[in-house]
């Protein structure tokens, strides 16, 4: 059985808001189950956070006109203003998945980094982005990972959504990246890492024991095609943080075509949560295992978050705690989260 580990401590205070009379302040740890990382659950926190979260329209509006005259995502531009393959790696040059386009990153994040352009559109709501845009842009990064992987078999790749400036994105124009590295990145060499170490103990895969808990558990979401959705009990980041886990696959090239059907799909419930909830801006990773191996320890993984709204007074979530102290925290119970995610799915069917 997975623990599920969580404790409590108490601060207290001579409260202002209630004419100086003393209060008791109440703090929830939650230790993530496969990592140990520490996670604070702050009660009440999103209620006081929620006024930065949503966004000036009229300004959003203006950002889209002027970063749209020089944005070279846009389908008049993609062909002239983004870099191409070497023709002996991708004779065509660039990618094409329906509207999704595959190209270089002239400015990468790794040895192998490419963008993969979502739409011909050059701004969407949260409740605009389809899974059929969602699955071209997986099927062109699944279609270059099998280029790479012919070229050089031992990578571990990431694919990464960062949309809107609230999200860490430059450029408007809704785009995936595509970072591979013979190196995992940290978060993905520590899940394999735990995940194996939790294998050898157990034997048991934890993922397979995280999603076979689903019956029990009021953080369970849905499932699509074999991917399960959840709210993970101790989440990284905090913002409306929902997860997939894609049952017996462990990279990126086992995922097949019905798969990643459910991961867009699932995708689109998540936006359309976010939209529902005001939100305009989201990260999202999914990870992989090696690709020239299959691990019967670890299962591919999504992890989605909101991000603050766009606002004339700057806000950011990414403060010292989590992004130094590498500690998580969340505005919400997790629990709390999840029922309103379904209830929303309920009443959206």
């Amino acid at each position: 059985m997975i623990k599920f580990e969580k404790t409590f401590r108490q601060a207290r205070i001579l409260n202002h808001l209630k004419n100086f009379e003393e209060d008791t302040l109440t703090f929830e740890y939650r230790a993530d189950p496969l990592t140990g990382r520490n996670t604070t659950v702050i009660k009440g926190m999103l209620n006081y956070v929620s006024r930065f979260l949503t966004s000036d329209q009229e300004l959003i509006n203006t950002l889209v006109e002027k970063t749209k005259a020089t944005c070279p995502f846009c389908p008049e531009n993609v062909r002239t203003k983004t870099p191409m393959f070497p023709k002996d790696f991708i004779p065509e040059g660039r990618i094409f998945v329906g509207d999704a386009v595959v190209v270089p990153n002239l400015l990468g994040h790794a040895e192998q980094s490419v963008l993969t352009i979502l739409s011909k559109e050059h701004y969407l709501r949260l409740r605009d982005f389809t899974s059929r845009m969602l699955l071209d842009a997986f099927e062109g990064g699944a279609e270059y990972l099998k280029r790479l992987r012919r070229a050089a078999p031992s990578y571990f790749p990431v694919f990464i959504i960062n949309y809107l400036p609230p999200a860490g994105s430059s450029i408007f124009h809704p785009h995936m990246q595509i970072l591979a590295r013979d190196k995992p990145f940290y978060l993905v060499r520590l899940y394999l890492e735990k995940s194996k170490a939790y294998y050898e103990n157990h034997e048991i895969c934890y993922w397979k024991a995280l999603v076979d808990e689903k019956g029990d558990s009021v953080r369970h979401l849905f499932e699509i095609n074999g991917v399960e959705w959840l709210v993970p009990f101790a989440p990284l980041r905090g913002l409306n943080e929902a997860q997939a886990i894609v049952k017996g696959k462990s990279n990126l090239l086992e995922v097949k075509n019905e798969e990643w059907i459910g991961l867009a799909e699932g995708l689109t419930k998540i936006l359309r949560f976010y939209d529902e909830q005001g939100y305009v801006s989201f990260n999202a990773i999914l990870i992989s295992g090696p690709l020239d191996e299959h691990l019967g320890y670890f299962d591919v993984n999504l992890r989605i978050v909101s991000r603050p709204g766009i606002q004339p007074l700057c806000f950011t979530d990414a403060w010292a705690l989590p992004y130094f102290l590498w500690d998580g925290e969340a505005v919400e119970e997790p629990e709390k989260l999840a029922e309103r995610i379904r209830n929303f799915l309920e009443k959206a069917r």
